[in-house]
């Protein structure tokens, strides 16, 4: 037990915290109950961060941002509970080719998102398909994982010389943590795209280095070429997504994907006509 909560069983580890599957003895709901790891809890940064997780998720009531039931503390656990989803892009990826109208939903879906979080001052920073969280309904779609997310007053929680985040995603600002906004994640969404298509990361190299090096300098990859079925006018939207200097990157999350829609002759998905 950890409060009103009872304990099942594990549904993974992250960085910074254990998601078990529990139930809450109160409502009977099941739900994702994220932990602290304890090896992380006694740095009162990763705890800050934990807390204001939960803060952000709370905030975000929105259609497709991970749903959050509760926060809390005990007995020195931080945890907080959210909507008990099935699956990942992550693993959806892995199990072979994605339907490219189920591809453009998947990521409209999450372009939505994250124009509600940068309406309200956060950047996530951390867009990678195991953060996109998916029930078997065609828009149950959620962004998940705030804990790398720069709240509105700018703090990062960052240690000198640390670099946050996932580097197969990674725009080049948040290599030097100079310039980091909504554009940031707009190319995170990007490469997020190229995966979701084509079902390899951006730039795939020996070592990580190489593949930081390449989100600086290399132009990026074309999807067409991975893909024959895709056309060639996509590759123009995902670079301009991908562009280096991020004033070059579309307005917002949800704006890529709508030329991505339009290079590909689709009608936008619901979620984007509801985000306006």
């Amino acid at each position: 037990m950890l409060g009103d909560y009872r304990i099942e069983g594990i549904v993974g580890v992250g960085r910074m915290g254990v998601v078990y599957l529990a139930i809450d003895r109160i409502t009977g709901r099941a739900v994702a109950l994220k932990v602290l790891r304890e090896d992380v809890a006694i740095d009162p940064v990763y705890r800050e961060r934990f807390r204001r997780e939960g803060e952000l998720l709370a905030q975000l009531n929105h259609a497709h941002v991970l749903p959050i039931h509760g926060t809390g503390e005990i007995d020195g656990d931080l945890f907080i509970a959210t909507r008990l989803v099935s699956g990942t892009l992550r693993t959806a990826i892995l199990g072979g080719p994605i339907a490219v109208e189920r591809a453009m939903t998947i990521l409209a879906c999450v372009a939505s998102a994250l124009d509600a979080a940068h309406s309200h001052g956060i950047v996530h920073r951390d867009i990678k398909p195991a953060n996109v969280l998916m029930d078997p309904a065609p828009h149950a779609v959620f962004l998940g994982d705030f804990g790398l997310a720069r709240d509105p007053e700018g703090e990062a929680l960052t240690a000198p010389g640390q670099v946050l985040g996932t580097i197969d995603y990674m725009a080049p600002e948040l290599l030097d943590g100079e310039g980091i906004g909504p554009a940031t994640d707009i190319y995170g969404l990007a490469c997020l795209a190229i995966e979701t298509l084509t079902g390899s990361v951006p730039f795939a190299r020996d070592t990580d280095a190489a593949v930081m090096y390449a989100h600086i300098v290399d132009p990026p990859p074309s999807v067409c070429d991975r893909r024959p079925e895709l056309p060639a006018a996509l590759d123009d939207v995902i670079a301009a997504g991908m562009a280096k200097d991020a004033e070059d990157r579309p307005a917002s999350a949800g704006g890529l994907v709508m030329d991505m829609l339009r290079a590909l002759d689709m009608p936008a998905p619901a979620c984007l006509i509801a985000a306006g």
